[in-house]
């Protein structure tokens, strides 16, 4: 006995299979992190979960055969599908590398403000409070004289240095850093900085630090370092910005996760 199949709905439980089981290697292994942040979990498992019942409604319409079926609708989904199967991911890298000041082309205050760019909740809050030290909320991350700034806190606390720099001025900081360039730096000059993810790759966007250093010709734009400096108030197209001296840099490998996840807001 010859059974007909319905090869429009095979195509589409397909293709929705492909989708949960990609989806789903991708959020368990955390590949997903290099495009999409990882406050948005819940809403991926989710999706993954109604893609499921859709599959499952179509297995009864398979055996409900239809004619003159075409492939060529489907294609818009094959293709994502097949370069997710054939590509390897991969961190995107930001070409969008700034400090927050030098976006400004006017300022109507002495406190650096960025925007359209991100502001932590902790300096919204700390502002208003002009006698407290923005700075003493890292000082347990110190180990002997140096405060290491870790990824989570890194955001808050680069945002920090430049809306109270005053509080920073002096002290020593160390943070994992990718090496980048501007066009009107000085031969001794770069960025250490991190690229920051608010909602996906699409909206990545570095963010530096100027350090200076003898060694800047011994370094290489977008590689690893750790970068170990004092804060100083340095002048940047008319502004006050913080920036490294006394710098120490150690060359590193690229972490697990390259990107500042930004939550604070």
């Amino acid at each position: 006995m010859n059974r007909k199949i319905n090869t429009d709905a095979l195509i589409q439980l397909i293709i929705l299979i492909l989708t949960v089981v990609l989806l789903s290697y991708a959020l368990i292994t955390k590949k997903i992190n290099a495009y999409v942040h990882p406050r948005y979990y819940l809403g991926l498992w989710l999706s993954i979960i109604i893609l499921v019942f859709f599959a499952l409604s179509l297995i009864p319409k398979i055996k409900k055969a239809r004619h003159n079926v075409s492939i060529s609708p489907y294609l818009i989904f094959i293709i994502p599908l097949a370069a997710a199967l054939f590509f390897p991911s991969g961190e995107v890298i930001s070409k969008d590398v700034t400090m927050i000041e030098s976006s400004l082309s006017t300022t109507t205050s002495e406190q650096p403000i960025a925007e359209n760019k991100p502001t932590t909740t902790d300096t919204i809050e700390e502002q208003s409070d002009s006698n407290e030290d923005a700075s003493e909320k890292y000082e347990h991350y110190k180990v002997d004289d140096v405060v290491q700034i870790n990824d989570d806190v890194f955001s808050a606390w680069f945002f920090d240095t430049y809306a109270h720099l005053d509080d920073f001025t002096g002290k020593r900081y160390q943070y994992l850093a990718q090496v980048f360039s501007m066009d009107d730096f000085k031969d001794n000059q770069f960025l250490a900085g991190r690229n920051f993810m608010v909602c996906c790759a699409a909206d990545l966007a570095g963010y530096g630090i100027i350090c200076e250093s003898n060694l800047r010709n011994e370094l290489v734009d977008q590689e690893w370092i750790m970068v170990t400096g004092t804060i100083t108030s340095y002048q940047y197209n008319g502004h006050p910005v913080p920036m490294l001296t006394d710098v120490t840099i150690t060359k590193t490998e690229a972490p697990e996760v390259g990107y500042i996840y930004y939550k604070n807001y």
